[in-house]
C-alpha cells in the first residue's frame, strides 16, 4: 500500500538514478576516448617508388576510360544541346602533315555585329580547351569553320569533344551561351 500512496517519488528516484547513471557511462566513454586519442600512432610505412614508370602506369580503371576515348575517328555529330536536333556533322584529319578541322552548320541567324558563334575543342583526359575561332558564312549562308593547326607538338587528335557556343564582340571573351555540341566517335 505505501506504493499507492506515493508513486510520483518512486518515478522521480528511478528517473534520477537512470540519468546518474548515463552520466557515468558516458563519463567512462569520454576517458576512454582521450586515451585512445592521446595514444602513439602507428608508424605509416613510406612507400618508396624506384621508377617514374611505376606511378605513370595506367590501372583497369584509367585504362578502360582512355579506351572509350575514341582518338582515331574523323567525323563527329553536332546536335542542339537544348533539343538533340541533329545539325550536321564535323570533319578532322591530316591534310599537308598538319592537322586540320571543318564543319559547316545551318545555324540561326544572330546578329552578327554583336555576337558571333565560336568554335572550341576540347579533351576528356587531362582536361584541357581551345579554341578554334570564330566561325564564318559561307555563300549559302550556312556557318563554317576551317582551322588548320600551326603547332606540330600537340596531339590534336586527343581533342575528341566538339562545342560551340554563342559569343559577344564587346566585353568579355568568355562564351555566353553554350548552343551545339559533338564527339568525335560518337
Amino acid at each position: 500500500m505505501g506504493y499507492d500512496r506515493r508513486p510520483g517519488k518512486f518515478r522521480r528516484l528511478g528517473s534520477a538514478v537512470g540519468t546518474g547513471a548515463m552520466v557515468v557511462v558516458l563519463f567512462i566513454v569520454f576517458i576512454f576516448a582521450v586515451q585512445w586519442f592521446r595514444a602513439p600512432k602507428e608508424e605509416l610505412e613510406e612507400v618508396l617508388v624506384s621508377s617514374i614508370v611505376d606511378v605513370l602506369t595506367p590501372d583497369p580503371i584509367s585504362e578502360a576510360v582512355l579506351k572509350a576515348i575514341d582518338t582515331e575517328s574523323k567525323e563527329a555529330t553536332l546536335h542542339w544541346i537544348s533539343t538533340g536536333e541533329l545539325l550536321g556533322e564535323a570533319e578532322r584529319g591530316v591534310k599537308d602533315d598538319r592537322y586540320y578541322f571543318e564543319a559547316e552548320l545551318s545555324l540561326p541567324e544572330i546578329d552578327r555585329d554583336v555576337h558571333y558563334y565560336q568554335v572550341w575543342l576540347i579533351r576528356k583526359l587531362p582536361y584541357d580547351f581551345f579554341s578554334l575561332g570564330e566561325m564564318v558564312t559561307n555563300d549559302d549562308g550556312a556557318f563554317m569553320i576551317e582551322w588548320v593547326a600551326g603547332d606540330d607538338d600537340v596531339d590534336y587528335f586527343e581533342y575528341t569533344g566538339i562545342v560551340i557556343t554563342v559569343n559577344q564582340y564587346d566585353g568579355t571573351s568568355d562564351p555566353i551561351v553554350k548552343r551545339v555540341e559533338g564527339e568525335f566517335g560518337n
